[in-house]
Parts: C-alpha cells; sequence; structure tokens
C-alpha cells in the first residue's frame, strides 16, 4: 500500500484523485495540505507543513507554484517523494527543485496525460520531417479557472519542437503588441480560457497550400489523475532524481510491438573498395532490389567491409552482380527481429535486453541496426518462434 498526500487537496485534481481511490487496495490517501480546509474529505488537511504528523511515501502537488518553496522544504526534511504536477514555475524554483532532487526523488511533469506527451513525440517528427519551410503555430484551451498562460504544457511543446531545430524559434505570445508581420523565426503561442474545458493543445505546421494539425484532447480529469498515481508508483523504487514522462514512457513502453519479416538473406563483402560498393549498389538500383540493415566498417589496409540485408528472391540476381574474384558470403533462410517502441529513445540499455535474450536463446545474429525508437536484428529462423514470445514476454506485450 502506498501512502500518498495531496497538496492542493482542496481543488479539482486533487478531489478527483481522491475520488478515484475510493476502495483502492494500492494506495492510501494520508493526509493533504491546502491553505483552505475543506470539511468533507475523510483524511486531515493541513493549512501548512510544520502541523503535519503522518508520514506520507509520496506528496502528489497539484496546487500553485507559489506553494513550491515550503513544499519542497518539507518534501526534504521528511525524506518524502513528490510528484509536481504544478506549472509556472520560474527559472529560480526549477533550479531549487533540480538541487532538492539530489536528496530526494522527484517527479515534474508539466502534463501528466500519456496522450500529451504522445502528442509531444508526434510533434518533434513532424518539425524534423517537415524542416524549416513551416510555420508552428500552438492554440492551447483550458477551463476559466486556470491561472497561468500560455499552459506549461504550450511551453513544454515548443521547447520540443526547438530541440529537433538547427535554428530555435522565438515563442511569441500572441500577436497585439506588435504591429508588423510574421517573423520567420517566430513560433506563436496562444492560450484560450473559457467555460469547462479540461485542456486541448493543437500544434499546427502551416506550409504553403496546406496545414498539418497535431491535436490532442483531454474530456476527463481523470486522465491526469492516473498519470499522478502513475508516477507516484513509478518513484517508490527511487532515492533519488529528477523524473519526468519521458521516464515512465522509457520504463513502460520501451518495446511495444515486436514483428518479423521472413524470408531474408545477409550478405557481407570484407575487402571492398568504396568505389566497387557503389557500383554495385548503382547494378542493385538500377534492378529495382531494396537493401536493408546496410553496415559499413573500414578496414585498416582502406578497403571497407559491407554488410547488408535484403529478401531471399532477389539474392541469386545480386550475386551476379558481385565481380568475379570478389570475396563475400551469403546467408538465406534468416529472419530480421523487429522490436520496437517510442520509450526506446527514453531508456538505455534496451540492445543489452534483446540481445541477451536472443544469446539466451542460442540465436546466431548475423547484423543488427538500431534507431531511436526501433531495433533490428537479422538471425537463424530457427529461434525466431521462441524470440518473439520471451520478448513478449519481457516487456509485457
Amino acid at each position: 500500500m502506498i501512502k500518498i498526500a495531496l497538496s492542493g487537496a482542496a481543488g479539482r485534481m486533487c478531489r478527483t484523485i481522491y475520488k478515484s481511490l475510493i476502495g483502492s487496495k494500492n494506495f492510501e490517501i494520508v493526509y493533504g495540505i491546502d491553505t483552505f480546509i475543506p470539511d468533507d474529505l475523510p483524511f486531515p488537511v493541513y493549512a501548512n507543513t510544520k502541523e503535519i504528523k503522518e508520514k506520507a511515501d509520496v506528496i502528489i502537488d497539484f496546487s500553485r507554484a507559489n506553494s513550491l518553496d515550503e513544499l519542497l522544504a518539507f518534501a526534504v526534511s521528511s525524506n518524502t517523494k513528490l510528484v509536481i504536477a504544478t506549472t509556472g514555475h520560474t527559472a529560480e524554483q526549477i533550479k531549487k527543485i533540480e538541487d532538492a532532487s539530489t536528496k530526494i526523488a522527484i517527479f515534474k511533469a508539466s502534463n501528466m496525460s500519456l496522450g500529451v506527451n504522445l502528442l509531444s513525440n508526434l510533434a518533434k517528427e513532424a518539425a524534423k520531417f517537415l524542416g524549416e519551410d513551416y510555420d508552428v503555430e500552438i492554440i492551447e484551451m483550458h477551463h476559466n479557472q486556470k491561472l497561468d498562460a500560455p499552459s506549461g504544457t504550450a511551453m513544454t511543446l515548443a521547447q520540443d519542437i526547438n530541440s529537433v531545430r538547427d535554428n530555435p524559434l522565438v515563442p511569441q505570445f500572441g500577436r497585439h503588441e506588435t504591429a508588423h508581420k510574421r517573423e520567420k523565426n517566430e513560433i506563436g503561442i496562444h492560450a484560450v480560457r473559457g467555460g469547462s474545458i479540461v485542456g486541448k493543445h493543437d500544434v499546427m505546421f502551416i506550409g504553403k497550400g496546406e496545414t498539418v494539425t497535431l491535436s490532442h484532447e483531454s474530456a476527463s480529469k481523470e486522465v491526469f489523475s492516473e498519470g499522478a498515481l502513475r508516477a507516484a508508483m513509478y518513484l517508490m523504487d527511487k532515492d533519488n532524481g529528477l523524473y519526468d514522462m519521458h521516464s515512465i514512457i522509457g520504463n513502460f513502453y520501451a518495446v511495444t510491438s515486436v514483428t518479423a519479416d521472413k524470408d531474408i538473406s545477409f550478405v557481407e563483402l570484407p575487402y571492398v573498395t568504396a568505389n566497387d560498393f557503389l557500383t554495385l549498389l548503382q547494378h542493385i538500383k538500377d534492378a529495382n532490389i531494396s537493401l536493408d540493415m546496410i553496415s559499413q566498417n573500414v578496414n585498416p589496409n582502406g578497403t571497407l567491409t559491407i554488410g547488408f540485408s535484403l529478401e531471399d528472391k532477389d539474392l541469386p540476381a545480386v550475386r551476379n552482380m558481385i565481380p568475379n574474384g570478389t570475396q563475400y558470403t551469403a546467408i538465406s533462410g534468416c529472419v530480421k527481429l523487429n522490436t520496437e517502441g517510442a520509450g526506446m529513445e527514453h531508456k538505455s540499455g534496451v540492445a543489452l535486453e534483446v540481445l541477451s535474450i536472443l544469446h539466451n536463446l542460442g540465436a546466431t545474429v548475423y547484423a543488427i541496426t538500431t534507431s531511436e525508437t526501433k531495433i533490428s536484428s537479422c538471425i537463424n529462423a530457427e529461434v525466431l518462434d521462441s524470440a518473439v514470445v520471451e520478448l513478449k514476454k519481457y516487456y509485457g506485450i
């Protein structure tokens, strides 16, 4: 049973958490913190941290940014883990959070929704794919009781987009204070407040003649409640450190798909010149044959060791393209095993885990290629079925 405390206990989010935990066997709310003391909650609520008598494992903070200093000092002095879901912190407060994280485990996120973090990943991919010819605008919408504007999530989205650009964009918060055309290096960030909108974020990539819009809308506060509780659970085996939603994605979503391509051949040319390899690639292109898993290493004598995979049906044609006398090996009847997951980008050691599982199964790994979110292994077909079973079992797929 994880004992939690709620900072901002009288507010909407903490009440949502309380209602979601009625009858829970995994969590127990032991106290709350709020300047307003409600009389309808079944646990004690304290106006300041000096009055707290109970001990919690983790504090979930959905209060206000100006409450941070006292909360942070209390969490450190009582050695209590902390989930910070409040936004609007100053640079000085961020520094205090970073300093405190050397002593206790802290989880901080501008948005506790997994969907919003998927939106962030998609926005980064769109920014890389579309390049700098597209203008970027962010529109965020929230209820009329939200204090900060723009939202912390909108600012995080802008930062994530900038993280994949060579030329960072400068935030432009609305355009009512200026009277000039849009600058190329701007990223517009606009806030809408009204009614009971839980939260909506649109990221627009606007080009000449087309607009690509990525959108996320929260229909209920429960999505943030679930995210905060997931964060609290994540911290339970952490003594210190600063974590965020990418930590959860890396931990729980490192691998979400295991697939295989059958009837694959692997070819290796251990001693080939760069010109000969380029000539071979030209012949392969002219024959409309697709290669995969291409690797190149430079030998001490200046020649190259080249490896690549292709479909079994194309191997005879490629054999005929290799010049007579050129040393090579070709293995057919292999499979390409693909392990993929968005969280792989945020977790180290996934290749070690995959290769260890394959090694324990006695697999022969002829080649391996990796990207931020995918590991492909060319292996002998005999172990495919057991490899898929073991990988899915290991990653909970």
